[in-house]
């Protein structure tokens, strides 16, 4: 059911009506949505990668957040990205991150395919991105959507262990033993094939 222009919010309406607040939302084309709570292997993911950026931003004079940075995709649209690589001016009053370059997402069993597709096209269209994460944390699956050169973006599948996944931007790598340090995930189910054997003759 589409919302009424007048009851939709802005950025300003939704940061006023969060302030104090208990539990957590995203405003999406001015209407605000809770988010679900996160289990612990989710959390787990979150910290192990923020492990791995934080001293590399740094390096850079950069800022590595937790998923209460705010990231600005619309006029009328605040999500909340798991982990954001921030490269823009520090100000500790904003609300938003000023110039968001890495953000990292973490599924869970619960998150919406369209919700994970919807909000990669939002991280696409803000400038400041270079490179969005999107890691799975079920099973060991990491894809990683590149902005190239020419502003169209690639797409990698990491699911190897030991493999290093490179962050150019940020001049560091992660792999997936580090994402997942602490956790026990498998790899993705594969199909195995059986053929048999007509040639044998009885």
């Amino acid at each position: 059911m589409d919302v009424p222009e007048h009851e939709k919010l802005t950025i300003k309406d939704f940061f006023d009506a969060i302030a104090g607040v208990e539990g957590r939302y995203e405003l999406v084309g001015g209407v605000a949505y809770a988010m679900t709570g996160a289990k612990e292997a989710h959390n787990i993911i979150c910290s192990n990668v923020q492990t791995v950026l934080v001293p590399a931003g740094k390096q850079k004079g950069w800022r590595t957040t937790s998923s209460n940075t705010a990231v600005q995709t619309g006029p009328t649209t605040i999500r909340y990205p798991d982990v954001v690589v921030d490269c823009g001016p520090p100000n500790a009053a904003a609300m938003t991150a000023s110039k968001p370059t890495i953000i990292v997402e973490v599924s869970s069993p619960d998150t919406a395919v369209f919700e994970h597709c919807s909000k990669l096209r939002e991280y696409q269209d803000v400038e400041s991105v270079d490179t969005v994460m999107q890691i799975e944390s079920g099973i060991a699956l990491v894809k990683i959507h590149r902005r190239q050169e020419d502003v169209t973006w690639t797409e990698e599948t990491f699911e190897e262990f030991e493999v290093a996944i490179p962050l150019p931007s940020l001049g560091t790598s992660i792999t997936l033993n580090e994402i997942y340090d602490t956790l026990e995930v498998r790899p993705r189910a594969r199909l195995k094939v059986f053929r048999i054997d007509h040639s044998h003759r009885f």
